[in-house]
């Protein structure tokens, strides 16, 4: 399996301290320092990964670009974990569970966007359809700064039977709406729920959304019509965690 590249000295920071996925190499820029270079190298020195020094214009014809900020490591892909052991996992662990399912998102920014929040806001899963759906990359690595190595992510082959699945686990499936639904500030979120974002374009597909529960809106002023995938879903994500902080503090 050929490695992937991941370059820049948090995402390489954050698939070292991860420690998900076997690292090869790392190649660092000769004359290049600072406490996150010699926190990279001290890390591999731990880890028994090799460390070679080469000279910036090697790394530049490596990537074909001089956004590296002087480190790159060679790593095996990052894999998606199993839709079935994700579930197993959601229905033999208490406590409150939320799974952000994107329905066609295809932005590789709207989608390492949604991963930087999905670890922010406490989201443990995101599934993704196998087909027409953005997925995971080395510039999706770079572009969530490394937060795609704290947040399991699943594919499904058939999007409705996997929100029958989870529905069956105990989860509540919540769409979001420009015009109708609930004020996203005024849910009482359950402890289980899967939360869909749809595509940047058409929104979701009409058999995802038959399958949803509840649907939510975000206020906006007059003259917005509409937020990008991105933007809502980080909304809504936020809305669930701190409804959920506030009820363990009430608690």
């Amino acid at each position: 399996m050929q490695a992937e590249t991941i370059y820049g000295i948090h995402p390489v920071l954050e698939v070292l301290q991860a420690e998900r996925r076997q690292v090869e190499k790392l190649l660092v820029a000769v004359r290049r320092s600072g406490a996150g270079v010699r926190r990279i190298t001290a890390l591999a020195a731990q880890r028994g990964i090799p460390v070679s020094q080469v000279e910036p214009r090697e790394l530049r014809h490596l990537l074909g670009h001089d956004q590296h900020q002087g480190v790159v490591a060679l790593v095996r892909p990052l894999g998606y974990e199993g839709f079935d052991a994700a579930v197993t996992t959601l229905t033999q662990t208490p406590g409150p569970h939320t799974w952000l399912l994107l329905d066609g998102v295809t932005d590789v920014g709207n989608f390492a966007t949604l991963i930087r929040s999905a670890v922010a806001f406490g989201v443990e899963v995101i599934a993704l359809p196998r087909h027409h759906s953005v997925g995971l990359t080395p510039v999706v690595a770079k572009r969530s700064a490394g937060a795609v190595e704290k947040v399991s992510v699943v594919q499904v082959g058939n999007v409705a039977r996997a929100l029958e699945s989870l529905k069956q686990a105990g989860c509540w499936v919540y769409g979001t709406a420009a015009h109708t639904g609930s004020n996203v500030g005024q849910v009482r979120w359950p402890e289980r729920l899967v939360l869909i974002i749809g595509s940047e374009g058409r929104g979701m597909r009409r058999l995802v959304r038959e399958r949803c529960d509840e649907w939510i809106r975000i206020p906006m002023s007059s003259g917005v019509d509409s937020l990008n995938a991105a933007v809502a879903g980080s909304i809504v994500l936020s809305h669930i965690w701190a409804h959920r902080a506030a009820a363990l503090t009430d608690g």
